[in-house]
């Protein structure tokens, strides 16, 4: 009993952590799968059609897909057996990236139904799995969660000022006999896409005023594309230098942790 328990502790370090050289292993194995199958994805000659029920015509490539669907599917099943509660991991973010990521090599032909469509869309969902490699990609979600709601409403008076200048331009540019800007919904359009500093040329004001409100809108979008940017770096920064201020290794004494870790980056010692 006591070596059973020794063994699944033994797992659970390997699966769910990098700091052992066992654990390291592991993670770069399924690392290197992720990147395979997404390699393999983009030179796959019939990307829509094939899946592991229907083979290409290409040996190495079938090979290489079964190959990470076994160590894919190996990963959600260990996943599966060593985490405290299974069905909160099922129902995760990365619970249900990984299942996607061993379902959609299942997904059989498709024609036009626009749900399997979607499921074949989902194949490429499997480049999501690095994100568990990113340890800054926690911190990125974090300072969204923590900054959503401001960004939210950035994005709402975002919204707001460009219905007002997409109304404006139309006003401004609808009374021209060769005006682009027939409608409400154009000059909408015309907005976001000056505003966010795409400009695709497809619609433009001829109109001297036109034109002077459109380079307003131009620098507008600077300013509004810098914000979030702001918003998100200061959240971000200011959860960085907490995590800084973590938990200390009582063997070697380094400190900056994180709150979760369980050993030491250093010395490997348990926290």
């Amino acid at each position: 009993m006591a070596s059973d328990r020794s063994f699944r502790q033994r797992l659970r370090t390997t699966v769910l952590e990098a700091n052992t050289t066992a654990g390291k292993i592991y993670n770069l194995v399924i690392f290197g799968a992720i990147l395979l199958s997404v390699v393999v994805l983009l030179l796959e000659p019939n990307p829509l059609g094939n899946s592991a029920l229907q083979q290409t015509e290409v040996f190495w490539i079938d090979l290489v897909q079964d190959g990470c669907l076994a160590v894919f599917a190996a990963d959600f099943v260990l996943h599966l057996a060593v985490v405290p509660s299974p069905r909160k991991y099922l129902f995760s973010f990365t619970g249900l990236i990984d299942l996607s990521a061993v379902l959609f090599f299942f997904v059989p032909q498709v024609r036009s139904e626009l749900l399997l469509w979607v499921f074949k869309f989902g194949r490429i969902l499997r480049v999501f799995k690095l994100l568990k490699f990113i340890d800054e990609a926690k911190v990125l979600a974090q300072a969204l969660r923590g900054s959503a709601r401001t960004i939210c409403v950035f994005l709402f008076f975002v919204f707001l000022l460009q219905v007002v200048l997409g109304y404006a331009i139309f006003v401004i540019e609808s009374s021209g006999p060769n005006s682009q800007f027939d409608t409400v919904s154009k000059g909408l359009y015309w907005a976001i896409v000056t505003m966010t500093t795409v400009g695709y040329g497809d619609v433009v004001p001829q109109t001297a005023l036109g034109r002077l409100l459109a380079s307003v809108v131009m620098m507008l979008g600077f300013g509004i594309i810098a914000i979030p940017t702001g918003i998100l770096t200061v959240s971000g920064m200011q959860r960085h230098q907490k995590q800084l201020a973590g938990v200390a290794c009582h063997q070697c004494g380094r400190q900056g942790h994180r709150s979760d870790a369980q050993h030491c980056d250093q010395c490997g010692g348990l926290l």
